[in-house]
């Protein structure tokens, strides 16, 4: 699932999981900056029965985390 937010480029996707099974979401969320363009990339370790609800889920986070002001997460996701 590809969208844009609030100037931000958002992909969400979801790997398949075997054991346990189920989708987990990951996602990009790219934006320009300072003339450049700037990528974070997440996974979130939750999941979902279908990866529809895991793209959801991963494009959810991806707009709070740009609401929240894009903070800092790596040691979070």
């Amino acid at each position: 699932m590809d969208t844009v937010y609030k100037g931000h480029e958002i992909h969400t996707a979801a790997w398949e999981l075997l054991v346990p099974i189920g989708w987990e979401p990951y996602l990009d969320v790219s934006w320009w900056e300072d003339g450049r363009k700037v990528t974070k990339s997440f996974t979130l370790k939750q999941i979902f029965s279908t990866p529809k609800e895991a793209g959801r889920a991963g494009l959810s986070f991806a707009q709070k985390w740009i609401d929240d002001g894009k903070p800092d997460r790596s040691s979070q996701t």
